[in-house]
């Protein structure tokens, strides 16, 4: 499927043509720089750890008034000077007024990408310094080893004068301890069993 669907789609795509896109393709892709990335699509593991952290954090106390965390929907980073989208893994973000608008990274709190040996390159290099130029003040790399476990939590934060991430802390003793926008703790095994 992916080698039929990156012939048939542009190298380059604008906002507008995006939107154009039938659903099950545009849920195929995503867009930096305006340049087409065709998303492989991951392991039940994979997916089972974002559900279950996104479920998790729902039921968690929140330090902000009111709070939305979902999985795998369209994050717009920016569209200057060309258009940027990301898809992370579970997102937490400020409700929005609007019933069925989607969050852009101004209301992004929180992203997480759940992470491989074979995408830990472009999790720890690309999306997060995309998501720190964006301004999303929080951003979890949850770690899987080979046998699809939780290895570890990166937690990095914002340092919104240099906008890059900083390592805020290394979760690696089977708990994650949120204490920002989501408080609480969450077990690495509750994740993945």
């Amino acid at each position: 499927m992916t080698t039929q669907l990156s012939d048939h789609l542009p190298h380059e795509m604008t906002e507008e043509q995006y939107r154009r896109l039938p659903e099950d393709i545009a849920r195929e892709i995503e867009v930096v720089h305006g340049h087409v990335i065709v998303c492989e699509s991951p392991v039940p593991e994979h997916n089972r750890a974002a559900r279950r952290l996104a479920s998790v954090m729902k039921q968690l106390p929140s330090t902000e008034p009111c709070i939305r965390v979902e999985t795998d929907i369209d994050v717009v980073l920016w569209r200057v000077p060309k258009f940027t989208f990301r898809r992370p893994d579970v997102i937490v973000y400020r409700c929005l007024p609007e019933r069925g608008a989607k969050p852009e990274a101004g209301d992004a709190l929180i992203v997480v990408e759940v992470t491989s040996p074979s995408t830990a390159a472009e999790d720890l290099l690309d999306k997060k310094a995309q998501y720190a130029r964006a301004g999303i003040p929080l951003y979890l790399v949850v770690g899987l080893d080979t046998k699809y476990d939780i290895e570890e939590v990166r937690e990095f934060r914002l340092d919104a004068h240099a906008a890059e991430y900083r390592l805020h802390s290394l979760h690696r003793d089977g708990f994650l301890r949120l204490e920002h926008v989501v408080v609480g703790d969450i077990g690495f095994a509750d994740l993945i069993r």
